[in-house]
C-alpha cells in the first residue's frame, strides 16, 4: 500500500505502481561481483526490493548507500536498515551522491543501481543524474540501469559504454535492465543542444 500510495503521490519519482518482480531483481544484481564489491550506490530504493537482495549478497564489510527522494521511503529504509553496518540511508537527490559519499568518509563507488524513470524526470535533471554518476563511479565500475522503454539509450550513450542488455518480460511492466562502464569525461553537448538535435 505505501508503494501504490507513492506512487499516486509522485508517478514521476516512483515509475510503477507495482515493486519489481524477482526475475527483475536477479537481472539487476547479476552484473555485481559482491565478493569485491566496496561500495554500492542505490539510486531509488523504494521500498527496498533490491536493497534486500542486495543486503543478502554483499560481504559484511561492503557498504551500501540508499539515496532516495522519498521522505515517506525514507522513513520506510530506516525502519528497515538503520540497524545494520554499513548501511547509509540519504534523504536526497542521486545528483549530490558524491556529497553523501564524502560526508560519510567514502571514495567513489563500484556499482550504482538505479531505476529512476529517466523518462519522466526533468530533462535537465536526467542529464545531471548521469553526468554526476559517471564522475561518481570508478573508471571500472558499472551503472545498472533497469527501464520500462529503450527511449532514453541515446542519453545514456553520452555518459557510458552499454556493456549488456537484458529484457525481462517476467515483471509488470516488462523491463530492461542495462549494464554501462563510464565513457572518458569528454566534452559533451548541453542538455539544450542534446533537445534541440532530438
Amino acid at each position: 500500500m505505501t508503494f501504490l500510495e507513492e506512487f499516486l503521490r509522485n508517478p514521476a519519482t516512483v515509475g510503477s505502481l507495482v515493486p519489481s518482480s524477482r526475475e527483475l531483481t536477479d537481472q539487476v544484481v547479476a552484473p555485481i561481483d559482491f565478493a569485491t564489491a566496496r561500495c554500492i550506490v542505490e539510486y531509488g530504493p523504494g521500498t527496498g526490493v533490491f536493497t534486500d537482495v542486495l543486503m543478502a549478497r554483499r560481504r559484511p564489510e561492503t557498504t551500501i548507500v540508499l539515496v532516495e527522494v522519498s521522505r515517506r521511503f525514507c522513513q520506510l529504509l530506516q525502519q528497515r536498515y538503520a540497524s545494520h553496518t554499513n548501511v547509509h540511508i540519504v534523504h536526497g537527490s542521486a545528483d549530490r551522491t558524491a556529497e553523501y559519499l564524502r560526508q560519510r568518509g567514502l571514495e567513489r563507488a563500484d556499482y550504482v543501481v538505479c531505476g529512476l524513470p529517466f523518462s519522466s524526470l526533468p530533462r535537465r535533471l536526467g542529464w545531471r543524474i548521469l553526468e554526476h554518476t559517471r564522475q561518481v563511479l570508478k573508471p571500472e565500475g558499472r551503472l545498472v540501469l533497469f527501464q520500462y522503454s529503450l527511449r532514453n539509450t541515446r542519453l545514456f550513450d553520452r555518459f557510458f559504454r552499454l556493456l549488456r542488455q537484458e529484457h525481462v518480460l517476467l515483471n509488470l511492466p516488462p523491463a530492461y535492465v542495462l549494464t554501462y562502464v563510464p565513457s572518458p569525461t569528454d566534452p559533451v553537448a548541453t542538455p539544450v543542444e542534446q533537445a534541440d538535435s532530438c
